[in-house]
């Protein structure tokens, strides 16, 4: 008899715990390729496209991704513990729909390397799920320039010098839990080394991963020199095409078309070069270039710059906003409907005492920012104000304000000529070319 009892009561148990299961599940809605298990949405291996590699959760040894796979990310993949990721030239990585903490991407973790070295005739591809694209082809036939937010993005977080608030050199980057390590970026190495990316196509990216905030098509934590990024195309991302959180990486031959907000977005004084770059979008964007300086006194000297390179709005509406404290070089580019740049004077709280600014740089002698021998259209170059606090109050532009930035800004050889960038370098290759939007 107590041995019925007993048996009894682990089927009753066992029969609770599966009943209490499902009723966690009851009023859960997962994404497509997820499943509820216990309340919670996680990756459904059986979702994956047929003959698709699914990738999820942390990739901690060496690994190779080849051409001859289509690989499916099913969630945020981490390169994390030292690593280094290889991805063959061709290759072509489909990432999952979903939002919030299901929003699917591929992070490089601090410490980790990827190897993506593609070429011109084998440019490696990220792109959505819902892209028809197949191996061996460089674009799909069902996803155009207004497709966006499909999936997430690709993450470089690295170990070079970044400036952020409260005096912190290094950061949690934007869309990853406080509590979660492979998150972090910055430290002291401007040299620092995540590897190589090469002949990359960034497209229908930008999933939303908080109210607000979306990912970038790529986004740079605290990358440094020793990495390798050229031939770089970001298409169709709902954020920004390519944001710089500090360090110091150089970017030469980088396409950005069709964002939704920022074309570059460059923060916590990033020091490195975008040498031969080029924008185009029309009025779904927002900025050709969005500009802050350092967030506090540690690691505040870095100058960007920003060379031989063009900028096309096709609707006229093109801004250039340099931010609080921005500092750097505006030289040698050719601007397509450029409304006008914004020059950021900001103010304490009572619109009287200012504070140091990009407009106190862009007057100095010698000067921390310069914009100069570009030919902008004869864009105005727009002093702005706010107090600093919260509600960013407009505060009114101080007497001469104005003036003194006409007077630098008509002597600095601009709507003149400037050569821009060599468009030859992504012909071909990239979905825009492929499909005549520059």
């Amino acid at each position: 008899m107590k041995k019925f009892i007993k048996s009894t009561l682990i089927i009753a148990s066992i029969t609770m715990v599966l009943s209490s299961c499902k009723d966690a599940c009851k009023d859960v809605v997962c994404a497509t390729g997820y499943i509820c298990d216990n309340g919670d949405c996680i990756v459904d291996p059986n979702a994956a496209v047929t003959g698709n590699v699914v990738k999820s959760g942390s990739i901690t040894t060496n690994e190779t991704w080849t051409a001859d796979n289509i690989y499916e990310l099913a969630g945020k993949v981490v390169v994390d513990g030292g690593a280094t990721l290889t991805i063959e030239p061709g290759t072509i990585i489909k990432g999952r729909e979903g939002l919030g903490s299901l929003a699917s991407a591929l992070i490089i973790a601090r410490g980790s390397k990827i190897n993506a070295a593609g070429t011109a005739a084998k440019p490696i591809i990220f792109t959505s799920i819902l892209d028809n694209i197949k191996v061996g082809e460089f674009s799909g036939t069902n996803l155009d320039e207004t497709d966006n937010g499909k999936w997430g993005g690709l993450v470089l977080l690295g170990n070079a010098k970044i400036s952020a608030k409260v005096g912190d050199t290094e950061a949690q980057i934007e869309g990853v839990p406080a509590d979660e390590t492979y998150g972090k970026y910055g430290g002291t190495n401007d040299a620092d080394n995540s590897g190589v990316l090469t002949y990359v196509s960034i497209r229908h990216g930008g999933a939303l991963i908080g109210e607000g905030n979306e990912l970038n098509g790529l986004t740079l934590g605290g990358v440094g020199t020793g990495t390798l990024i050229n031939h770089i195309e970001v298409v169709a991302n709902l954020d920004d095409g390519i944001e710089c959180f500090g360090g110091s990486v150089n970017v030469t031959n980088a396409l950005v078309a069709y964002q939704g907000d920022d074309a570059l977005d460059i923060d916590q004084n990033y020091s490195g070069t975008f040498d031969n770059s080029m924008v185009v979008y029309d009025n779904n964007g927002d900025e050709f270039l969005e500009i802050d300086g350092p967030e506090n006194s540690t690691y505040s000297t870095g100058l960007f710059t920003i060379k031989n390179s063009t900028f096309v709005s096709k609707t006229s509406d093109g801004t250039v906003d340099l931010k609080s404290k921005a500092q750097g070089t505006i030289e040698n580019c050719n601007f397509t409907g450029l409304s006008k740049y914004k020059l950021s004077a900001s103010y304490d709280t009572d619109c009287i005492t200012p504070k140091t600014d990009a407009y106190d740089y862009f007057i100095a002698s010698p000067s921390k920012l310069s914009v100069t021998g570009n030919n902008d259209g004869g864009a105005v170059m727009q002093v702005y104000t706010a107090s600093v606090d919260a509600s960013q109050v407009a505060c009114p532009v101080t007497a001469g304000y104005q003036t003194s930035v006409d007077a630098i800004h008509n002597a600095a050889g601009n709507n003149s000529s400037a050569t821009g960038a060599s468009t030859t370098e992504f012909a071909n290759w990239t979905w825009t070319s492929i499909n005549n939007k520059f």
